[in-house]
C-alpha cells in the first residue's frame, strides 16, 4: 500500500556508514607525530576504505598515547584523521552490542570518560581538526579538545545521535556541551541526536573556525599559535563555579528550560519506550547543578543502566541491521552506470520519486500525458525543495540545482539517453503494460523499466516485455521524502545485472534496499494485512476505533489501525486487500467495511472522512479537523454487517496480541516461501516500511523476546476463538520445536 504510509519514528543515527571488518589494520589505528615547532599530531588512521571508530584497541593505544604526550614538553597538539575527508564516526556499536551487564556498561563509559579527561588537561592547546563525520564518541572527544575547527564542507556532520540506539553521550558529552553552547542548544543536539554541519555548527560555537578542506590542518596549527600568544581562550557559555550553582536564578533558569524539554520529550517520545533521552536530560541538569564530576558519575550509572536495557537491544540491532543492508551487494553481479533516469507518472508520487532522484544528483525527466498531473508533480519536488531551504539544509543555488535536473515533459522526447525509467502511474495492468510498450519504442534497447507498483506481480507486468529480465519492482513508500525502504521486486526473469542496479540506485537515492521475490502484496503490505484486517473484524464485531488505535500506538506504532488505513486512503486499501484474500482465502481476514465505505465516498484523509473526521481534503499535509482529540467518524458504526454492532470495549493487551502475533506468523511463511532471504530483511522491511516499533528491534527480534513457544501457545488460542487462520506456521512450529529462535545472538 504506497499511498499515505505514515513515517516510522525516526530513531537509527547516520553515523558508521562504512564499519570496518575485523581484519587486522595495516598500521596502528592512532598514532602521534612531532613535527617542527613542537607541534604534535594525534593522528587517526582509518583501514582502507572505512572509517575511524574508537572500538577499544584504540582507547588502549589513545590511553597510552596521551600518558606520554603529557610528558613532552609540546607547544600544541592538532587532533586529525589521516584522510582529510574524514574524522571520527563514533563508537564501536558492535562493542555496545556486546556489554552484557551494568557494571560493564557502566566500566566503558568511565573509562572513555577518564581518557577524554586526561585529553583535556593536557598543558598545551589541543586543537580537533575535523574533515569528515564527527559523530557520538568522536564529539565527545572534540569537546574534550580546547579548540575545534572544521572543514567548511557538506562532509562535515557533527552530532550526538547516541539516544537514536537507546543510550545517552557516556564520555562527557552530557557534561561538556552544555557548558560550551549553553543549555537549550545542547538539549536541541542530545535530546533530539541531531547532527549540525560545518555552518551550523560554527554558529552556534560547537566549532571556533572554519577553513577550506586544503588548509584545515594549517588553521588548526594557526589556532595553536594564537592561543600560544593569549589572542586565544577557550569558550565557555556557563559558569561552573561553586557560587554559581548556588545561585537561586540560576537554579531557577535551569528548573525551567528542562520542564520545557521535558514537556517536548513528552509529546514526541513515550519514556516507557525510550527512556535514553529523559535520562539523558536528568545527565544534564544534574552535572549543572551538582558540579561536573557528579554529572559525569550520573552519566555513566545511566549509561550501565540503558545499554543493556531492551530498548537500546532492540536499536543496536536494527542499526546493524541497516549497516549490513547498505553493504550487502544484493546479488554478485556489478551494477551497470546510470547516466541518466526517468519518471513516468506524476502526481504527488512521481514528483517526490523524481525530487529523491535530482537530490541525488540525476538528471531526471518527469513525464505524464496530464498537464495538471505534470504541473502537480513538479509543484511536489519544488514544495519538498524548499522545505530543506528554510530548514537551512541547503542554500538556494543547491536548491535551484536540483530542481534544474527535473526536467518536466508530456512527451517521450529525450527519452535515448535514460537508463532507468520509474513508473509511477495507476494500479492497472492495463495502463503499466501500454507505459511498457510506448518506452520500448522512446527508450534505448538495455533501458530498465523499474515499476512503482505496491500490489501487481511483476511477472504479470513484464508479461508482453520485449526484454522481461529488464522489468523489476521499485515499490517506494508514501510520503517518499520520509520513508526509507524500498522494497526491489525480483520477477521470476529479471537479471541479476537488473536487480544489482537498482540495488545501487536506491542506496544512491539515500533510500534502504530490501530485495524480495514477487508475490501478492510483496513483502510489507502482505504481513501488513493480517494487522489491517484483524483490526477490521474487530471493529466490525463491535470494537472502538480509538481504543484499538490507542492500544496500538500504546504498543509502540506511530499509528493505529485505523489511522494509518485512512492514510493509505481507504480505495486503495480496498484494492490491495482484494488483491491479497484472492491470493490467500485461507487465511485473509475477510471484512466487508472497506467497501462499504468506499461506496459511501469516505477514503479517509483525502476526502475529510474516513474512520476519523478531518479538515479540507487536498492535500497530505492536511491536518486533522479542528478541536482535540481527532473526530472519530461515528457514522462508520453504522456500517458494521448485520447482527455485529455491539459496542464491547476491548482489552489493549487482547487486540495487541490478535493483530501483532499473525504478522509474526505470516512472516514466518514469507521465510518459508523464500520471499526474502533471511530474518534480517523482514525486521528491517517491517520497521522502515511499516513503522514497527524499532525500539523492539524488529518483528521476529520482537518474536525472539516473547520466546516462540508463547507465540505459538498464543496463536493456538485465537485460533480456537476466532478461527483457522490463526494457525502457526508448520516452520515456526519446527522452529520452536528445535528450540532456536529467529536470530542467534
Amino acid at each position: 500500500m504506497s499511498d499515505g504510509r505514515m513515517q516510522p519514528l525516526s530513531i537509527v543515527p547516520a553515523a558508521q556508514e562504512d564499519l570496518p571488518l575485523a581484519a587486522p589494520p595495516l598500521q596502528p589505528p592512532v598514532r602521534l607525530e612531532t613535527h617542527e615547532g613542537g607541534i604534535a599530531h594525534l593522528v587517526f588512521e582509518p583501514p582502507p576504505g572505512k572509517v575511524n571508530i574508537l572500538g577499544s584497541g584504540v582507547v588502549s593505544l589513545l590511553e597510552i598515547i596521551l600518558a606520554q604526550a603529557a610528558g613532552q614538553r609540546l607547544r600544541g597538539l592538532v587532533v586529525r584523521s589521516a584522510r582529510p575527508d574524514q574524522f571520527i564516526a563514533g563508537a564501536d556499536v558492535r562493542e555496545i552490542r556486546a556489554l552484557r551487564s551494568f557494571q560493564d556498561a557502566e566500566a566503558a563509559s568511565r573509562r572513555g570518560q577518564r581518557l577524554f579527561a586526561t585529553l583535556e588537561a593536557l598543558p598545551f592547546p589541543v586543537v580537533a581538526a575535523i574533515g569528515g563525520p564527527c559523530l557520538g564518541g568522536g564529539t565527545e572527544l572534540a569537546l574534550a579538545c580546547h579548540y575545534r575547527v572544521a572543514a567548511d564542507t557538506p562532509r562535515v556532520e557533527i552530532g550526538l545521535p547516541e539516544v537514536k540506539l537507546g543510550i545517552l553521550p557516556g564520555w562527557g558529552g552530557t557534561q561538556r556541551l552544555p557548558r560550551l553552547l549553553g543549555l537549550a542548544p545542547a538539549l536541541d543536539i542530545i535530546l533530539n541526536g541531531r547532527s549540525l554541519d560545518a555552518r551550523r555548527a560554527r554558529a552556534t560555537g560547537l566549532v571556533d573556525d572554519l577553513a577550506p578542506p586544503e588548509i584545515l590542518v594549517a588553521a588548526a596549527e594557526r589556532l595553536i599559535e594564537e592561543a600560544n600568544e593569549g589572542a586565544r581562550r577557550p569558550r565557555s557559555r556557563l559558569s561552573d563555579g561553586p557560587l554559581a550553582r548556588v545561585n537561586p536564578w540560576r537554579r531557577a533558569s535551569l528548573a525551567m528550560t528542562a520542564r520545557v524539554a521535558r514537556q517536548r520529550l513528552r509529546a514526541r517520545v513515550d519514556e516507557r519506550h525510550y527512556p535514553a533521552p529523559y535520562l539523558a536530560l536528568e545527565a544534564v541538569i544534574h552535572g549543572l547543578v551538582a558540579g561536573r564530576d557528579e554529572g559525569f558519575a550520573f552519566e555513566a550509572e545511566s549509561v550501565g543502566h540503558l545499554a543493556v536495557g531492551p530498548t537500546a537491544r532492540g536499536l543496536v540491532a536494527l542499526f546493524s541491521l541497516q549497516q549490513e543492508a547498505r553493504r550487502d551487494p544484493a546479488v554478485a553481479s556489478r551494477p551497470r552506470p546510470i547516466d541518466a533516469t526517468a519518471v513516468v507518472g506524476a502526481g504527488v508520487m512521481g514528483g517526490a520519486i523524481a525530487r529523491a532522484l535530482a537530490r541525488s544528483g540525476f538528471p531526471v525527466r518527469l513525464k505524464d500525458i496530464d498537464a495538471q498531473a505534470l504541473s502537480k508533480g513538479v509543484a511536489v519536488a519544488h514544495r519538498l525543495e524548499e522545505a530543506e531551504l528554510v530548514k537551512r539544509r541547503i542554500t538556494r543555488s543547491e536548491r535551484d540545482r536540483r530542481l534544474d535536473r527535473i526536467l518536466p515533459t508530456l512527451e517521450y522526447s529525450g527519452f535515448r539517453r535514460v537508463t532507468v525509467v520509474v513508473e509511477a502511474v495507476v494500479e492497472s495492468l492495463r495502463v503499466k503494460h501500454q507505459v511498457l510498450h510506448d518506452l520500448e519504442a522512446a527508450a534505448p534497447e538495455g533501458f530498465i523499466f523499474a515499476t512503482n507498483t505496491s500490489s501487481l506481480p511483476i511477472a504479470s507486468i513484464a508479461a508482453p516485455a520485449r526484454r522481461p529480465d529488464q522489468v523489476i519492482g521499485m515499490h517506494f513508500f508514501n510520503p517518499v521524502h520520509k520513508m526509507p525502504l524500498v522494497e526491489v521486486i525480483r520477477g521470476p526473469q529479471t537479471s541479476d545485472e537488473t536487480v544489482a542496479t537498482v540495488v545501487d540506485l536506491t542506496r544512491r537515492i539515500g533510500k534502504t534496499p530490501v530485495v524480495v521475490g514477487d508475490a501478492p502484496g510483496f513483502l510489507v503490505n502482505r504481513i501488513l494485512m493480517t494487522y489491517l484486517g484483524e483490526a477490521l473484524l474487530a471493529f466490525e464485531e463491535g470494537g472502538r476505533v480509538d481504543e484499538i488505535d490507542r492500544a496500538l500506538v500504546e504498543f509502540g506504532m506511530p499509528m493505529g489501525p485505523f489511522a494509518l488505513l485512512d492514510q493509505i486512503g481507504l480505495d486503495v486499501a480496498a484494492h490491495v486487500a482484494g488483491v491479497l484474500t484472492e491470493a490467500f482465502p485461507d487465511r485473509a481476514p475477510k471484512t466487508a467495511i472497506l467497501t462499504a465505505m468506499k461506496e459511501k465516498g469516505w477514503l479517509g484523509r483525502k476526502s475529510g472522512r474516513g474512520f476519523y473526521l478531518y479538515g479540507a481534503p487536498g492535500d497530505e499535509a492536511d491536518a486533522p479537523a479542528p478541536g482535540a482529540p481527532r473526530d472519530v467518524n461515528s457514522e462508520a458504526a453504522a456500517l458494521r454487517p448485520a447482527g455485529r454492532s455491539g459496542g464491547g470495549g476491548v482489552a489493549a493487551g487482547a487486540i495487541e496480541s490478535r493483530l501483532v502475533l499473525p504478522m509474526i506468523n505470516e512472516a514466518t511463511r514469507c521465510l518459508e516461501a523464500n520471499l526474502v532471504r533471511d530474518p534480517a530483511a523482514v525486521d528491517l522491511a517491517m520497521v522502515l516500511g511499516a513503522g514497527f516499533p524499532p525500539f523492539r528491534g524488529g518483528l521476529l527480534r520482537h518474536a525472539d523476546t516473547l520466546g516462540l513457544p508463547t507465540v505459538i501457545q498464543s496463536l493456538e488460542l485465537l485460533a480456537g476463538r476466532l478461527g483457522t487462520r490463526f494457525q502457526p506456521a508448520r516452520s515456526l512450529l519446527d522452529l520452536a520445536r528445535s528450540g532456536r529462535g529467529f536470530f542467534v545472538e
